[in-house]
């Protein structure tokens, strides 16, 4: 790459000079391939310092001046000499026609500056992005991996290994987190998969200054001396709880599309793009936690300003939030230092003081505003003159409500309104307007005698009351709530302070109750923008059957059957309809128990397509992942709520840990949230605080629960103790405010008490003391633990799922122990490679992987690739040419139902075979694998194995990545988009002609190989049998097919009475195993074609390569084949008459050979009354029939063919039976068979191979 031409003082510091003429000189720098003590010091100093400087230069020199001139840089040996070439070719012929040295150096700078300006004419270089690439590059090389992996970002870092620290750098890609270290010619790597990850630890103390621990199933890995600790460990939570999610969503990391557009936003690169959207992910995250928006939202902009507060006319200082469908605002609030972006463009930088928007409910004055853009009329500017009090670079914005909000001190007013306006030209109105919030709560919806009618609040059904029925608690409340309305406004729009806090903590009145909660929960602006989902959802719905329709079912009289509106066909409907319609919208959750105590409570208080989105807001939103399968974020908050018992109540912790009541009393209270454990009216108080401040209020009041009973649970002898008393605590709690005749509540663990015991609390003074004592815990401290506690629960519900699956294959496979773990580690390692780097496609039907209903092996699959992958690296069969091949025929063998997927158990099976069966189980596998038929072994959408040439054109980068990996490949593929890259300690890189020379001479042995091993093994079968047919195979070639050599002249009696002694031994063999239990490994084993016959034959002699008996099993292997095939010749007419009645009567397998053997008897006795001619003429005739019978294997050879059998003899044959007979007379084929292989060592080459290290203290000197 040219650049401009700088001067360089001292051209030799560092540098050793590689090439050079009178005009310049080409250098590498030291460390990048040389030796010497200088060189390690070079390359440790620019790995330490993660240094950018190209390890190749040219330099423009003059001898009579000491300055030099870069003219050129690369960073790799191929870029520099293409450079070089060109300067050779172009420049020297003209430099030497000056005869003043300045004219020269002149004359190079101006030639070399327009190089330069012409090969970056396209626009400036960024420096900062070169950098990124480079990185990424270094990276992809260090740690073996393919383009699909995303590096997000390095920091300096020193790693502890063997209690010595490593200086080096820490790379955090989307996947992995990797360590690199290179000091002194001794590397160290670590590469850890955030799906291994069980714990994530920050510390700072004198043994290790700003460490963070990572602790995985394997061991912890401890880096210290971090410079930025807190972002990257920051940065490290976020990507192992991506990791953790995915992992329990079934998938894998699903690239954000819209953040990869978001990339494109012209902001200096001072970091990765993968890094910028990550941040900008988060801070959306708390956005939307924040403001209780839908989850699609994504934050575009924020910048500070002001809001006028009409209500107590006020300017509030705090911070406008801009996204493509709301305007919110949030004052007061805390704040940390980092770089804000206005928008997807950067306008202007600055610093600001928070990373997320904080809704701290303690502070006065406080005031929160979200402003729907559907609800947007008029957004206009105010003129600076006219707005006199209100501000200065002003913007007004008008609801449909026709309240006004003005923003002032707005930096970048011009581009916000742009904004704002290019926003609201793109919201869509609804089409479908739906009735008045009030009138929906007492109305059933209109609707066409054949619609289905939705049922309103049903508290207004079962429940009505008139004006003059209210208590005066009651009027009060609605009064005071009426007064709010007022001042504050009413609506999604409204003003929300401190006082609409002191209210709801209050009580709700039963009239705005569903109002409220469908306004602070959100569920409002998910119901508004889906117009006619939730009717559309119940008639898809209608009629179908899914796997939580049962469920449903049977739980729908179990919910608050104490409550009339759940003793009628009215409410049982509404709640059925919901259910299933949200099981219809979120399929992975469907329906989990306690789903329906939740959604009866919220039908009496709302309609019935408001419950709907109230409960898609509990499940997907405020109660994340609380009511999967495995409902993770229950286990996950219970740890949580662990920490929190140790952190404010310690003494307590202790004992209910003592007595294992932490999980039974979280997971009840949790789930239903409080509904299940305490009198119905009472947590209906306790829902109006959860919808409007989150989840801390369900650990706030667990708390207080707690505390209020702890001298008592402290005295508790055992559990039962325990659980009584706080049984007894919670059935006792009253509402003096409530309106709602009492309902006891329906948990299982509390039997009712025989006596009225006297109240315990009123829930009322219980959740202020809740708010008093642990008020101080907030959302984002609950989102910290969460994040914490999210590895720990997910990998145990890994390990769970480990067991049962092992579990479910222990029967169907010969692998036992600490293998078969091993190799599920290693199976499910590469599915879920397949999974983030979408190597490839995963079926349809892989989203319910956790369905219940189907066996525990099927919950992961791979396809042909991964399979391939595995097999080539695992598998003592694949070796040669010829490995994808039987690949290929193994997976089509276990592909039962034609998915093109093998589960876990089908794997387990072939492998346990081929590794650990017997010599009769392996023979058998191998027969059938050969017994596919041409048509089944096509109808994988895949290259054909048989032709590796064109099956590596078309294999996807990682393919090529691990197949050089199985086979040691000194060579590798450079992928297409990484640019190969010189690091320190790579061993110095040969010249073009170097390498083809090394390459000619490494080519050679290979193309003298196939005729040594041939003729070997003609001289062996010559010596051995003395004559006679004999089988040659191409040995590991594979491209030399199977001949039958033809000696005529030799058969003589000494062959007939070798073929005798063969059948002999064959039948004792057969009798041998025919006494022992083996019969029903032969039974309904198919017949074996010629065809198929040579196929298998080529693939055994490609099994054998590079064995150390491979002389010997060539040798065997050709007398066992020829064997067979002249009994195939001989037993032809024999089959083809025997065939009819051996079907009807079922003759054993023993009396076959006994009539095959006599068969062959009288053919030696036709034979020898005239050996002079008849033998020598059916010798010919045998050898030139299977000549032609196995030309086909040999296009070449096809051609030449004069016989009249052009295709392999469709009538010849052979049993398994006689396969087996006649390979068990052969000792080297029968040791080779008999041997039982170890996979640990297979299975951890192939984990760890990103792992093998490149250099060493050693460097090789350039060859002169």
């Amino acid at each position: 790459m040219w650049v401009k031409p700088e001067e360089v003082l001292l051209a030799n510091a560092l540098w050793v000079t590689e090439r050079a003429n009178p005009y310049f000189v080409l250098q590498r720098r030291k460390g990048y391939g040389g030796g010497g003590l200088t060189g390690l010091l070079v390359g440790t100093l620019d790995t330490v310092m993660d240094s950018k400087t190209p390890p190749y230069r040219i330099l423009h020199q003059t001898p009579a001046s000491e300055i030099s001139y870069s003219v050129s840089v690369a960073n790799n040996r191929a870029e520099i000499h293409k450079d070089w070439e060109w300067i050779e070719q172009n420049m020297m012929e003209t430099l030497g026609s000056f005869e003043n040295e300045e004219d020269a150096t002149e004359f190079v700078k101006c030639k070399i500056e327009s190089m330069f300006t012409h090969e970056h004419k396209t626009g400036e270089v960024d420096e900062e992005v070169e950098n990124y690439k480079t990185s990424t590059r270094k990276f992809m090389k260090l740690f073996n991996m393919p383009k699909e992996e995303k590096l997000v970002n390095q920091y300096s870092c020193s790693f502890w290994k063997n209690n010595i620290p490593r200086q080096g750098w820490m790379y955090l890609s989307v996947n992995h987190l990797c360590f690199y270290s290179f000091l002194m010619g001794k590397e160290a790597k670590v590469i850890i998969r955030w799906t291994d990850i069980t714990k994530l630890e920050k510390g700072n103390n004198m043994l290790f200054p700003e460490s963070i621990k990572v602790s995985t199933r394997e061991g912890e890995f401890v880096f210290s001396m971090l410079l930025r600790s807190s972002e990257t460990f920051r940065l490290m939570e976020q990507l192992a709880n991506m990791a953790m999610k995915q992992l329990m969503q079934e998938g894998g990391f699903e690239e954000d599309k819209s953040i990869v557009d978001r990339t494109k936003k012209r902001t200096p690169k001072r970091m990765s793009s993968i890094k910028r959207d990550l941040d900008a992910r988060a801070r959306s995250d708390a956005f939307r936690s924040a403001f209780c928006l839908p989850l699609d939202e994504k934050l575009d902009g924020d910048t500070d300003c002001v809001l006028w507060t009409p209500f107590n006319k006020q300017h509030v200082w705090g911070r406008l939030y801009l996204s493509s469908n709301y305007i919110c605002f949030a004052s007061r609030v805390d704040i940390v230092e980092q770089s804000m972006v206005t928008s997807q463009r950067q306008v202007r930088k600055r610093k600001v003081r928070r990373e997320h928007p904080i809704i701290n409910s303690q502070v006065r004055d406080l005031v929160t505003v979200v402003i729907p853009l559907r609800e947007v009329v008029l957004v206009e500017k105010v003129d600076n003159a006219a707005s006199g009090e209100l501000g200065t670079d002003s913007l007004v914005v008008t609801t449909k409500g026709k309240h006004n909000f003005i923003f002032s001190q707005l930096p970048v007013r011009e581009f916000i309104l742009q904004k704002l306006s290019d926003f609201l030209s793109k919201v869509e109105e609804p089409s479908d307007k739906s009735p008045s919030r009030q009138n929906s709560t007492c109305e059933p919806e209109s609707s066409a005698p054949d619609e289905i009618q939705f049922q309103p609040a049903l508290v207004s059904v079962f429940h009505r009351r008139n004006s003059d029925e209210l208590s005066a608690r009651e009027t009060i409340k609605e009064h005071l709530w009426n007064v709010h309305f007022s001042e504050f406004g009413r609506g999604v729009c409204m003003y929300r302070t401190h006082k609409t806090q002191e209210l709801i903590l209050q009580g709700l009145p039963e009239k705005f109750r569903g109002e409220i909660w469908m306004l602070f929960s959100g569920a409002i602006n998910e119901m508004a923008t889906n117009k006619g989902y939730y009717r559309n959802l119940v008639e898809q719905s209608l009629g179908k059957y899914t796997l939580a329709s049962d469920e449903i079912e049977r739980d729908l009289h179990r919910s608050l059957p104490e409550h009339p509106a759940f003793q009628s066909d009215l409410g049982i409907s509404a709640l059925r309809r919901v259910l299933t319609a949200y099981a219809w919208r979120n399929p992975t959750i469907g329906y989990c128990q306690a789903m329906n105590i939740v959604t009866s409570v919220l039908l009496l208080y709302v309609s019935e397509e408001e419950a709907f989105w109230l409960l898609t807001s509990i499940c997907e939103r405020l109660l994340p992942d609380y009511y999967n399968t495995k409902v993770v974020g229950a286990l996950i908050d219970q740890n949580v709520f662990k920490d929190l018992i140790n952190e404010n109540l310690p003494a307590l912790h202790q004992k209910l840990e003592d007595l294992g009541l932490l999980s039974m009393i979280s997971l009840s209270w949790f789930l239903t949230i409080f509904l299940s454990v305490m009198p119905f009216n009472c947590a209906v108080s306790i829902m109006d605080c959860f919808f409007y401040d989150g989840a801390r209020v369900i650990f706030q009041v667990a708390l207080t629960i707690l505390d209020n009973k702890q001298e008592e649970l402290l005295e508790a002898k055992e559990e039962g103790e325990a659980m009584t008393v706080l049984s007894s605590y919670l059935e006792n709690i009253t509402n003096k405010d409530s309106t709602m005749p009492h309902i006891a509540h329906t948990s299982s663990m509390c039997g009712s008490l025989a006596e009225k015991k006297e109240p315990s609390v009123d829930v009322a003074v219980l959740i202020d003391d809740s708010y008093r004592k642990y008020g101080h815990i907030s959302n984002q401290d609950i989102d910290k633990l969460r994040l914490k506690y999210r590895l720990q629960v997910v990998q145990h519900i890994e390990d769970s799922t480990k067991k049962n699956v092992l579990r479910s294959v222990q029967t169907h496979t010969l692998f036992k122990g600490k293998e078969l773990d091993d190799l599920f580690i290693l199976f499910k390692e590469e599915y879920l490679t397949s999974c983030y780097w979408r190597t490839s496609q995963q079926p349809a039907d892989m989203g319910d992987k956790f369905d219940p209903s189907r066996p525990y092996y099927e919950m992961y699959k791979i396809d042909f690739e991964q399979f391939k992958t595995m097999y080539l690296s695992l598998s003592p069969w694949a070796s040669g040419p010829r490995a994808g091949h039987l690949a290929h025929r193994t997976f089509k063998f276990l592909d039962d139902n034609k998915d093109n997927m093998i589960n876990f158990k089908e794997f387990m099976y072939v492998l346990g075979v081929v590794c650990k069966g017997d010599i009769t189980q392996k023979l058998k596998l191998l027969y059938l694998l050969h017994q596919l038929s041409p048509h089944e072994l096509e109808d994988m959408a895949s290259p054909s194995p048989t032709s590796p040439a064109s099956s590596k054109t078309v294999e996807s980068p990682e393919s090529a990545v691990e197949a050089a990996d199985f086979f040691d490949s000194d060579a590798s593929s450079v992928d297409a988009l990484q640019d190969e890259i010189v690091l320190p300690g790579d061993p110095v890189e040969e010249t073009q002609e170097e390498s083809q020379d090394t390459q000619s001479k490494e080519e050679l042995p290979s193309t003298e190989l196939i005729p040594d091993q041939d003729n070997n093994k003609k001289a062996d079968s010559q010596g051995a049998e003395g004559g006679g047919s004999q089988i040659v195979g191409g040995g590991p070639s594979g491209d030399v097919g199977l001949d039958v050599l033809p000696k005529p002249e030799e058969v003589t009696a000494e062959k007939e009475a070798e073929l005798q002694e063969s059948l002999k031994k064959m039948y004792a063999k057969k009798r041998e195993l025919n006494r022992s239990d083996s019969k029903a490994e032969f039974k309904d084993v198919p017949r074996m074609s010629q065809a198929q016959f040579i196929d298998m034959w080529r693939t055994l002699y490609d099994m054998f390569t590079d064995n150390e008996y491979e002389q010997q099993l060539y040798h065997s292997i050709a007398t066992v084949g020829t064997l067979l095939l002249e009994m195939g010749e001989v037993g032809k007419k024999f089959y083809l008459q025997k065939s009819v009645s051996e079907s009807s009567t079922g003759e054993n397998s023993s009396t076959k050979m006994e009539s095959l053997s006599e068969d062959v008897e009288q053919l030696k006795m036709e034979e020898s009354k005239d050996p002079s001619n008849s033998t020598e003429n059916q010798t010919k005739e045998d050898s030139s029939s299977s000549q032609s019978e196995l030309s086909q294997l040999d296009e070449s050879s096809a051609a030449g063919a004069r016989s009249s059998y052009s295709k392999p003899d469709s009538d010849w044959s052979i049993s398994f039976e006689q396969m087996v007979a006649s390979l068990l007379t052969e000792q080297p084929l029968v040791t080779y068979f008999e041997k039982q292989c170890d996979m640990s060592e297979a299975v951890a080459k192939m984990r760890n191979r990103r792992l093998i290290t490149r250099q060493s203290s050693h460097f090789p000197e350039k060859k002169k």
